[in-house]
């Protein structure tokens, strides 16, 4: 969606983030096999956005 806005930058940022996150089985939610509930799982992404943008 973000690139279909012309937002490529975040939508770049955006893939890294959830990438680095799921790169971690602890943070799957139980329809990929874990236990992280769908706002821990945000939580992560939204983290890893502002820890790669101080």
């Amino acid at each position: 969606m973000l690139d279909h806005l012309g937002e490529t930058d975040a939508s770049i940022r955006l893939m890294r983030a959830v990438e680095r996150v799921t790169a971690n089985p602890s943070r799957h939610t139980p329809d990929l096999g874990g236990t992280a509930t769908t706002l821990q799982v945000t939580d992560a992404v939204i983290r890893s956005i502002r820890a790669e943008n101080p």
